[in-house]
């Protein structure tokens, strides 16, 4: 705990000329009233941060009420985010935010926003420790890594027999600490262990580690874009492990890179496909937003329409909305959202999937 305040504390510190000239939490609003949703939307990510976005979107686009949605591109790096969080809740406007989508934007983020008051629901940040940032204003949509990484592992150890695990990480928050969790969960079944930071593209001294190891699953908890090289270089290798991941590598966009490559990947979300959720809706979407939904979109969506509800419920400031949001539920599509004390969501599962014939296919709750 001492650990995390005095990061808080140092953030604080760093940010406290930005967060002076934050506005007061009830400011008023003299035009439009706005939803913010940050995550990657270009770089490396965008794919996941689209997905998201459009979410929002089509949530604002239903819900007949004449607001905006705030685009926010912190390319899903916390170097980025940083700056650029400050200038979120200086519009007065901006009365509630979907996001941050990554768990490192999300702790370089979260302190600004909890000065300002500025209710958040992120639809996908699964690092534990998010509430010691966020505080009063943090809410979540998804489980965090403290249930995704005992569940990839469980995934591995059900689908792979004797199951001997080299474990990469990217040196980045969520992935560091999704890893310790399959670590630990996994324990002696961990043959080999490695760092790769984000931007590496030669995989090849990573690759020699792994068949020394004589491992049989390669599990990178990583995100998609480093994903997709790697296992192409894993594959062209001569290398038959199977490649198992978590959430940040579940996207079409990881399928489309990586090829035939990718066939047989199996991977973990604590997140509902909007097809599987409501199939018609999902057309729906397709049609009015010009894009398939993807990874997160439900999730999205539905963090959208809490904050929607509460406007409709004549809750026009940041102190009203994050009051409602904490007094009430939602029921969405990919669950019911009640949010406890620490702003997180119980009783729902995280999810199995597999790339089959270029596809992502749900194979459903690991249990």
């Amino acid at each position: 705990m001492k650990k995390v305040s005095s990061i808080v504390s140092a953030l604080a510190l760093a940010l406290g000329l930005t967060v002076a000239l934050t506005p007061a939490a009830n400011a008023a609003c003299t035009g439009k009233l706005k939803i913010a949703y940050q995550g990657p939307l270009t770089g490396p990510e965008a794919a996941l941060g689209l997905n998201e976005l459009r979410g929002v979107q089509f949530a604002v686009k239903k819900s007949g009420l004449d607001i905006e949605v705030k685009e926010v591109d912190d390319q899903g790096d916390p170097a980025v985010a940083g700056p650029i969080a400050p200038s979120v809740p200086q519009d007065e406007c901006v009365v509630a935010l979907v996001g941050p989508a990554y768990s490192g934007a999300s702790r370089v983020s979260l302190p600004v926003y909890l000065s300002a008051g500025l209710p958040i629901i992120t639809p996908s940040a699964t690092n534990p420790t998010l509430f010691d940032f966020g505080g009063k204003i943090f809410h979540r949509a998804v489980l965090t890594d403290d249930y995704q990484g005992p569940a990839l592992a469980r995934l591995i150890t059900s689908k792979v027999k004797n199951s001997r695990v080299f474990l990469i990480n990217d040196a980045t928050d969520y992935s560091v600490g999704l890893a310790k969790l399959v670590d630990f969960t996994l324990g002696s079944r961990v043959v080999g262990k490695e760092t790769t930071p984000q931007g590496t593209t030669d995989f090849t001294s990573t690759i020699a580690k792994i068949k020394k190891s004589k491992a049989n699953v390669v599990a990178y908890t990583g995100y998609f874009s480093q994903a997709a090289v790697l296992v192409k270089q894993l594959r062209d290798s001569g290398s038959k492990a199977v490649f198992a991941a978590g959430d940040g590598v579940l996207d079409a966009q990881f399928v489309k890179l990586a090829r035939k490559a990718a066939e047989g990947a199996i991977l973990t979300a604590p997140a509902v496909p909007l097809e599987a959720a409501d199939k018609k809706l999902a057309a729906e979407f397709t049609k009015t937003m010009g894009n398939a939904p993807g990874v997160y979109t439900t999730e999205s969506y539905d963090a959208a329409n809490f904050f929607i509800a509460a406007i409709k419920k004549g809750n026009k400031d940041r102190a009203s909305i994050l009051n409602y949001i904490k007094k009430n539920s939602h029921k969405g599509l990919s669950k019911t959202l009640k949010f406890d004390d620490k702003g997180e969501v119980a009783g729902v599962d995280v999810n199995g999937f597999v790339i089959k014939g270029g596809k992502i296919v749900l194979t459903g709750a690991i249990k």
